[in-house]
Parts: structure tokens; C-alpha cells; sequence
């Protein structure tokens, strides 16, 4: 009898122990389950950097595309002359349309690398509406932007090659292409820009004074500076991107010279202010890089005002605009790098 009580409380230590252990097991599992599920569904919300950051990248990428993609056209209506008088003995020496046209192409291939085969723009993040809406046009741009270089390329071709000679047909054909393929750009640059305008982050202006931290009042400082400079910069550009050869200039006038007087007066607030050895290289990156690039910008836009009204043709009025165009975006191009450099620095935010 006794025998049997051993036996019988021995069968039940051991289901109580293998019952437990198989519980645990069980419970383990399903823990180490949802905390992988957990881990796997939980994202990163994009923040206020993130915005900013994708905004600024899409505006440099949008201005090199269009300033490429306007000097294509502008070098065709210059070099090439209207069908209707070209002739078998006509001289046309494309060399600046054969230029532009390869630049396109550098351009193009470098924009379309960077947003569809895993480079910088493709890595970018964003807030979901801003991400989709931008990508998406800027996945048309830089399509029509292929169709818009295909026929560049060919009709470049064409006259370089003196294939007008030998047949004067295509001339007019051509010059169709060319026209069509233009406006689908521009339409496509106008909508991405129209996009990016809409997500214009709206920037976050921290009071100076209310920060105690002399890194992080550096840090904001220049941020604030910076900010002030490009706002103006890309107002006035939204007016200058609209004016042709004997249009009006006075509203790209009022928004270049509210320009220089906020640049201006950032810079002064800049080279007086204080800084530590930690922060020292904001006021000196400023300083020696991107108050050059926004000088240079300044310069041209002088100089393309004061001789407006003398320019005697439409290739003196690109050639000038050109310049100013090209000096905009070496300073859109120098603020993207200092923003950065002072974001991979500075972790206040």
C-alpha cells in the first residue's frame, strides 16, 4: 500500500513538473514571439529634421534639373535658327547646345541614380503625405525629363552632324519635338516645385534669449540665420524662375533686395555673436563658405539688374540669367552643407 502511495505521488510530482515547464516553455515563447512582433512593427516616426532635411534636398536636387533642363533650351533657341529659314547652305555651329545637352545627361544620370538605385534620395525620410507626393513627382520629372534629353540629344545630333544638309524634312519636325518635349518638362518641374512649396516646413524660430546652454544659443543662432537667408533666397527665385527677356523685372527686383537686406543683416548678427571652441567652426564655415557662395549669388543678381535694360538680345539675357541661376544653387548648395554640419554636431533637437 505504502508502495502504491510512492508510486501514485511520484506519477503526480512528475505531471506537475513537466505541466509547469511545458507552461513556461509555452509562455517564453509567446513573450519572445511578441516582443519580435513588437520589434519588427515599430517604426520610427519621422520628425521635424526629417522634413526639413528631405525638403532641402529636393530643392537643391529640383534647382540643378531645372537649371540643366532651362540651359538645354534656352542654347536650342539660341544656336538653332527657325525651320522656316534654314536652307542647305546655312552655317550652324551648335557647340552650346552640344554642351548643355551633355550636361543634361551628367545631371539626369546623376538625379536618376540617386532616387531610383539606392542613393541619397531614395534613403530619405519624411513625414508619409509629404514623402509620397514629392517622390511621386519627382519620379515624373525625372521621366520627362528622359524624354525631354532623348530628343534633345538627337536634334543636337542633327545639326552638329550638318544632317540638315542632306535633309532639310526633319528641321521642322524637330523643332516641334523639341517644343513639346520642353513644355512636358517644365510642366513636370512646375508641379514638383508647386509640391515642394506646399510642404515648405514651416521652420521652428526658438528664442535666443530664452536659451541658457551657450552651445546649444550658438547652435540655434545659426539656424535661425541660416533659415532667414534661404526663405528670402527662394522667394525672390520663385519670382526671378518667371521672368523672360524683355518682361518686367520689378518684382524679382523687390524680392532680390529684400535678399541682400536679410543677408545682410544675418551676417552681422553672425560675425558679432559669441562662440565656443566647440562651436567656433559655425561662425567660421559662415564665414569663409557660405558667405562667399551667397555673395557671388549677390553679385551676379547686381550685375544682371543694373545691365537689364541694355541687353540687346535674347542670348545675352540666358547667358546672363545663366549666372545668376548657377550662383543660386552653389548657395543652396553650401546652406545643405552647413546645416548638416552643424546637425551631425549639435543633437539639441
Amino acid at each position: 500500500m505504502n508502495n502504491l502511495k510512492f508510486t501514485f505521488s511520484l506519477i503526480l510530482t512528475i505531471i506537475i513538473f513537466t505541466g509547469c515547464s511545458f507552461v513556461n516553455t509555452l509562455k517564453n515563447k509567446l513573450d519572445y514571439k511578441n516582443k519580435k512582433e513588437n520589434t519588427v512593427t515599430e517604426t520610427k516616426e519621422p520628425s521635424y529634421d526629417d522634413d526639413i532635411n528631405f525638403y532641402n534636398k529636393y530643392i537643391n536636387a529640383v534647382n540643378k534639373l531645372r537649371e540643366s533642363g532651362e540651359s538645354v533650351y534656352k542654347d536650342y533657341v539660341r544656336d538653332i535658327p527657325s525651320p522656316a529659314v534654314i536652307n542647305k547652305n546655312s552655317l550652324i555651329i551648335p557647340v552650346a547646345l552640344s554642351l548643355s545637352v551633355s550636361s543634361l545627361e551628367r545631371t539626369l544620370k546623376e538625379y536618376k541614380r540617386s532616387f531610383f538605385d539606392s542613393g541619397e534620395l531614395s534613403k530619405l525620410n519624411a513625414s508619409a503625405s509629404m514623402k509620397n507626393e514629392v517622390e511621386s513627382e519627382m519620379k515624373n520629372l525625372l521621366n520627362a525629363m528622359d524624354g525631354y534629353y532623348a530628343v534633345s540629344e538627337k536634334v543636337s545630333g542633327y545639326y552638329s552632324k550638318s544632317g540638315y544638309k542632306s535633309d532639310l524634312t526633319k528641321a521642322g519636325p524637330y523643332d516641334e519635338e523639341m517644343k513639346s518635349s520642353y513644355a512636358r518638362y517644365s510642366e513636370a518641374v512646375s508641379r514638383l516645385s508647386s509640391v515642394l512649396k506646399k510642404y515648405r516646413p514651416k521652420r521652428e524660430k526658438r528664442d535666443i534669449g530664452s536659451i541658457s546652454d551657450p552651445d546649444e544659443k550658438s547652435s540655434e543662432l545659426m539656424l535661425n540665420s541660416y533659415g532667414d537667408i534661404l526663405d528670402a533666397a527662394e522667394d525672390f527665385y520663385d519670382s526671378f524662375a518667371l521672368l523672360k527677356f524683355r518682361g518686367n523685372p520689378d518684382e524679382a527686383v523687390k524680392y532680390f533686395e529684400k535678399y541682400e537686406k536679410i543677408f545682410d543683416q544675418n551676417k552681422q548678427v553672425v560675425l558679432s555673436a559669441e562662440f565656443t571652441e566647440k562651436t567656433k567652426f559655425m561662425k567660421y564655415n559662415f564665414e569663409d563658405y557660405f558667405s562667399k557662395t551667397s555673395e557671388n549669388f549677390t553679385d551676379a543678381g547686381k550685375k544682371f539688374f543694373a545691365d537689364y535694360s541694355g541687353f540687346k538680345s535674347e542670348e545675352v539675357f540666358n547667358n546672363k540669367y545663366n549666372e545668376v541661376v548657377q550662383n543660386y544653387n552653389y548657395m543652396v548648395q553650401s546652406y545643405n552643407t552647413s546645416i548638416n554640419s552643424i546637425n551631425s554636431v549639435m543633437k539639441f533637437r
